[in-house]
């Protein structure tokens, strides 16, 4: 064990403070590292209001109020995994803990030395470090390789190299015009005959590329190989539209369920695998890894630790969960490949007859394009949690409840994922007291 890491303010002040408008002055947030007994605390360097911090998190409240959460939040992670890393880098060389020589060595994190020469690490060769070295998972380290090719490509249109002081609202602007309308070929076309050409990236894509730029120059400032904060300026910010993606609704799932695979195995496995997820709101990542021994208190819950977030969540079984429980002998259906799964999700959709005309909108090079698929064509591993939140939320469970379980942080975040109409979101309310309540009387004065 390396220890122990926790952020705190020097001053918290009382929780009336913390409430009230009028305190406008910042307070310092420290490292507090913990190693059994021994204890190291630093400044990070870092101030912030503290009706913004979250005493329990020991992270800035994610909250539109307060703009900068994000970047404070990615710094104070950065500082853990790096604190982390060091302890057990020291603890290595040293067979135990050194007090003083290791509260040096995190002063080195907290407040790195700049480099003497300015030629030593480039734009690109930061990127390419980072990349290297981040502790990402594999879907990340792609998305950061991507967005460093975007950068590079981008580059060439400039007819000079990019330096950190480049990255500022000027660059914000063009880079983000230069995404929207680049043209892009596709050197193996599907179908042959030649170059395929495309123009502009969807607005999500942009977005994902702006956040990924944001992270680097985040690490570039971390490491000292740049003073440059033009990317936190609170105008330079991933632009995004909502995704048109789609939920199957409780009937939709019977059907799916209740749909006889006894001649094909492997659909069979695979639906219930689905269904697991769709009645728990687990990523991927965490159906693959079920156990027996996951399932607890006489096979009523299941209890596990998250792959992504390292949380742990208790959720109650449904019904149909048992069932398969049952079908199995205590086990789950063993899992296949994510890129597997999506295409044998689909087939099941259309063998379901789930065909429902869905029509999507999404954004490129500043247009929207309008494009329209049977419901089954959408269907993917992700649409069993995106079920799970909807489903449970037009159930009226409470939004914080459903919330423990999927992950999201803020009520903004779930409600952007979860997928209602506007009819389904009116039949809501109209169950609502405040719409059957009898009129109020008037009051004669």
């Amino acid at each position: 064990m390396a220890g122990s890491v926790t952020f705190i303010l020097k001053d918290p002040g009382t929780k009336k403070d913390r409430k009230d408008k009028e305190v406008k002055k910042a307070t310092p947030v420290y490292l507090v590292f913990w190693y059994g007994q021994d204890r190291i605390k630093l400044s990070t360097g870092e101030k912030i209001l503290p009706k913004y911090w979250n005493p329990e998190t020991h992270r800035a409240r994610e909250t539109a109020k307060y703009p900068a959460h994000e970047n404070l939040n990615n710094r104070l992670k950065y500082i853990e995994e790096g604190v982390l890393q060091t302890a057990r880098d020291h603890l290595s060389k040293n067979a135990g803990i050194i007090l003083n020589k290791l509260a040096e060595e995190f002063k080195t994190i907290l407040k790195p030395v700049p480099v003497n020469d300015p030629g030593k690490v480039t734009f690109f060769s930061a990127i390419q470090e980072y990349i290297r070295t981040a502790n990402k998972r594999p879907r990340t380290l792609i998305s950061y390789g991507s967005t460093l090719h975007i950068l590079q490509d981008y580059q060439k249109t400039l007819k000079r190299d990019l330096i950190f002081e480049d990255i500022n609202q000027d660059f914000y602007e063009e880079f983000v015009k230069y995404l929207t309308y680049t043209v892009q070929y596709d050197r193996k076309p599907k179908t042959g005959g030649g170059e395929t050409v495309k123009t502009g990236y969807s607005l999500n894509t942009i977005g994902k590329c702006i956040k990924n730029l944001k992270v680097f120059m985040n690490y570039a400032l971390d490491k000292g190989y740049t003073t440059n904060r033009g990317h936190l300026h609170k105008k330079f910010r991933k632009p995004e539209e909502t995704a048109d993606t789609i939920y199957l609704n409780d009937q939709e799932l019977l059907t799916l369920y209740e749909k006889d695979l006894s001649d094909n195995p492997r659909l069979d496995r695979v639906r219930d695998l689905f269904i697991i997820g769709c009645y728990t709101g687990l990523r991927f990542s965490d159906l693959s890894q079920l156990t027996p021994g996951k399932f607890i208190k006489g096979g009523t819950r299941l209890k596990l630790k998250t792959v992504k977030t390292g949380e742990t969540v208790e959720i109650p079984l449904h019904w149909t969960i048992k069932e398969i429980l049952k079908k199995y002998n205590g086990n789950t259906p063993r899992a296949i490949s994510n890129q597997k799964m999506n295409e044998y999700l689909k087939d099941l959709g259309k063998l379901a007859k789930i065909d429902e005309r869905i029509t999507l909108t999404k954004t490129e090079a500043g247009l929207n394009f309008d494009k329209s698929f049977e419901k089954w064509e959408l269907i993917s591993v992700h649409t069993a949690r995106r079920s799970f939140s909807t489903n449970m939320y037009l159930a009226e469970v409470p939004t914080i409840s459903i919330m423990k379980i999927t992950g999201h942080r803020t009520e903004r975040a779930f409600l952007k994922y979860i997928k209602i109409t506007q009819e389904q979101n009116a039949d809501k309310l109209s169950k609502h007291p405040y719409f059957s309540k009898s009129p109020l009387k008037l009051v004669n004065r």
